[in-house]
């Protein structure tokens, strides 16, 4: 399967319309994915997550192991199934970005989008590169923690 990597940054024009990079593009035809799906930043950051239909489906099925009842289910399904979005890609690959999750990421005029292997999210550059330095050094501090097997 392929990951979503890298990053680019695209306009967005006053309606919202963005183009999806071509490499995100290739990820959800290589899964098949009809269409692309959008939601705010499950942990709180003024962002977007985008992904294809297999890892809604993912999410999904976890859920679905929970108890219907259980408030963590509730509050779990409205966060990351009743705010997500399909959206469909025009023939050249652009969407409408909602405007309600373009204001919850304060996105306007250019939009970065990164990849984040099964996902990628969307944001207002200014702020995705105000939080580099705080990233950079969490990453530094917790490399030992990624299990790379016994190769």
């Amino acid at each position: 399967m392929k990951y979503f990597s890298s990053s680019a940054t695209n306009k967005v024009d006053a309606k919202g319309r963005v183009s999806i990079p071509a490499p995100f593009r290739k990820v959800l035809a290589a899964e098949g994915s009809p269409a692309l799906y959008l939601r705010p930043e499950v942990q709180g950051k003024p962002a977007i997550e985008g992904f294809g239909a297999a890892y809604f489906e993912k999410t999904a099925e976890a859920l679905e192991q929970m108890q219907p009842t259980d408030p963590a289910f509730e509050a779990l399904a409205d966060l990351m199934i009743s705010r997500t979005s399909s959206m469909p890609l025009d023939e050249t690959g652009r969407i409408v970005l909602p405007a309600l999750l373009r204001e919850a990421a304060g996105i306007e005029g250019e939009a970065i989008f990164v990849g984040r292997i099964r996902t990628f999210q969307i944001w207002k550059p200014e702020n995705y590169y105000a939080l580099q330095s705080d990233m950079r050094a969490t990453a530094e501090a917790n490399f030992d923690k990624m299990p790379w097997g016994s190769s």
